[in-house]
């Protein structure tokens, strides 16, 4: 784990570097790599590995050659100290591939699931980054995975 270290980080500024990192996502501006996190980054993306800031526009501009129209809406913010935690939704359609996916066709199907940031500030910046989502729900409504069976199957 990153040490935080720095004054709190205001709501308006956690915030504002959400609002960059859902353009980071959605139009791939990989800008926002350098505008919201540390030199120094540490991110968490189960399951895949810990990542710096090199490895987070390699992992996005990735994700973004499977999945096509991408948009996020941040439900809340919530904002203690020096961590600020945000909490999504985000949709898309798993439309090419990707190394992420290595021998896996797209499907075309319109796939959403659910997540948080959990953001470590150092001043302005973000040193450590936690990004939970579904995967197991995206990739299943995008048609990688089977479905689970119900209750009583």
């Amino acid at each position: 784990m990153t040490q935080t270290t720095g004054s709190t980080v205001s709501r308006d500024r956690a915030r504002e570097a959400m609002l960059r990192v859902v353009a980071l996502w959605e139009q791939g501006d990989l800008s926002a790599v350098d505008e919201v996190f540390a030199d120094g980054l540490v991110y968490h993306g189960p399951p895949f590995p810990d990542m710096d800031r090199g490895g987070l526009r390699d992992f996005v501009a990735a994700f973004r050659t499977a999945f096509t129209g991408i948009h996020v809406q941040v439900h809340e913010d919530l904002v203690d100290g020096t961590t600020s935690v945000h909490r999504w939704t985000a949709e898309a359609v798993f439309s090419g591939t990707t190394t992420l996916l290595p021998g896996v066709e797209p499907t075309g199907n319109r796939t959403t699931a659910g997540g948080a940031h959990l953001l470590h500030w150092s001043g302005d910046r973000v040193s450590e980054a936690w990004h939970v989502g579904d995967w197991l729900g995206w990739l299943t409504g995008a048609g990688v995975l089977p479905a689970l069976p119900g209750p009583g199957a």
